[in-house]
């Protein structure tokens, strides 16, 4: 029997979860789970307000409108859980969305893909000694 590895879980998890974007350009989907991977703590995919039209405000890179997947699970995280954080996500993320996790406290960060060969949000990261996996 092959069982599943816990990266091959989380990641096929946050691939799930970025199928509800509305984005026809970039589907990315989170989630935050325990060190100990006994459940999820937070998920969340890129998309609109609540409300909001769910259609791009702009064709251009970096103008869709729309909040990011990290923030969207950060925003729904419980931060008063004592276990430390991992999160995993389908694309890397950027500099402004490392420095929210930075401040979130995770201490692992796993994507499956770079996001526009932008590696500046994976150097904050290890700047700031947090793991980083390229799954």
């Amino acid at each position: 029997m092959n069982k599943l590895t816990w990266h091959q879980v989380w990641s096929s998890f946050a691939q799930t979860i970025s199928q509800r974007s509305t984005d026809p350009k970039y589907k990315v989907g989170c989630v935050i789970v325990p060190f100990d991977n006994t459940g999820v703590l937070s998920l969340g995919y890129n998309g609109d307000q609540k409300g909001g039209s769910n259609e791009r405000e702009s064709q251009e890179s970096g103008g869709s409108g729309f909040i990011h997947a990290e923030i969207n699970a950060l925003i729904k995280m419980d931060f008063n859980n004592p276990k430390q954080k991992k999160m995993y996500l389908t694309h890397s993320p950027c500099k402004m969305f490392a420095k929210a996790n930075i401040n979130a406290d995770i201490k692992e960060v796993n994507y499956i893909e770079e996001y526009k060969n932008d590696l500046s949000g994976i150097e904050l990261l290890i700047k700031h000694n947090i793991k980083v996996n390229k799954i």
